[in-house]
């Protein structure tokens, strides 16, 4: 059986007094999920997934413009937010493939059967680990400050896991405090969701991503693609450049920049994002019709 805990907590992202429901689910023995769900009765579920320490308020923005035409899920994934770390994990408990198959169940859970993804750094991964997994589920697929191919050297990954492990989660919360986008308004309600991640959580998944490649994934799949280049996100742009011109030999691949966003673009400039975001779902819409 599949138990659930409802509890209410307050919008973060709004002092209009909004409130959103979320949920808790049990994925597998010793994983519970949260998730937010609302939305109208559409047959489309737009699902937004996060990057490494952060949580489902980061798509709050979105949460409350989508929700007029679409369903929409927020998900925070294992060991970040409210969704416990598992016991006594150890890296396989933190891979890409781990976190997608939570999605997945989530998904069963909620008999959502099709999605239009859109993921944020870590969440793009997951995007892709699903069109391997499940390649039905997938309506679309849209990343932003993600790259489908990485491949980091040994001293940048220590450097890492040495800044996270001297630092652990508080610390990293004070950096993002100061550092993490030049829009101080978007620093300010990031700092309290890395304060939540486990420190496991922001340890092991960084060694699973230092080295990756979805490039074959996406060679064979033709679903509609968007990537949402932030100017301002230089590392991911300088790893992105590469493998933009296979991606855009796909027959349904867009690349939309937005000059003034950084690595979180979604937050940055959430009107823009959403225009552009709105503006691809209802091209998919039409092609789904036609």
């Amino acid at each position: 059986g599949v138990s659930e805990n409802i509890s209410i907590y307050k919008s973060i992202s709004s002092g209009e007094g909004n409130y959103m429901l979320i949920e808790k689910v049990k994925v597998s023995d010793h994983v519970e999920i949260e998730y937010s769900l609302s939305g109208t009765a559409s047959e489309y579920t737009l699902l937004f997934v996060h990057g490494l320490g952060s949580n489902l308020n980061q798509f709050i923005p979105q949460q409350q413009y989508f929700a007029q035409n679409y369903r929409v899920l927020l998900i925070s994934l294992r060991g970040h937010g409210n969704s416990p770390a598992p016991l006594n994990p150890t890296q396989a408990d933190y891979t890409i493939n781990k976190m997608a198959r939570d999605v997945q169940s989530l998904l069963t859970h909620l008999d959502i059967k099709k999605v239009h993804f859109v993921g944020n750094s870590l969440g793009g991964l997951i995007g892709y680990e699903l069109l391997e997994l499940d390649h039905g589920l997938l309506s679309s697929l849209t990343t932003f400050g993600t790259t489908p191919m990485l491949h980091s050297s040994s001293f940048t990954t220590r450097t890492l896991l040495t800044m996270h492990r001297f630092l652990g989660p508080k610390g990293i919360a004070w950096l993002i405090g100061i550092s993490a986008s030049q829009d101080k308004a978007v620093r300010t309600r990031l700092k309290p969701m890395y304060e939540m991640v486990s420190k496991d959580a922001l340890e092991m998944i960084t060694m699973n991503i230092a080295d990756y490649d979805y490039m074959d994934t996406i060679c064979r799949h033709n679903i509609p693609m968007m990537v949402i280049r932030g100017g301002l996100d230089k590392w991911i742009n300088k790893n992105l450049g590469p493998v933009l011109e296979i991606m855009e030999q796909k027959p349904f691949f867009e690349l939309v920049e937005i000059p003034n966003a950084g690595h979180f673009a979604n937050m940055e400039n959430p009107s823009d994002f959403n225009e552009i975001l709105g503006g691809f779902l209802i091209k998919q819409s039409i092609r789904n019709y036609l």
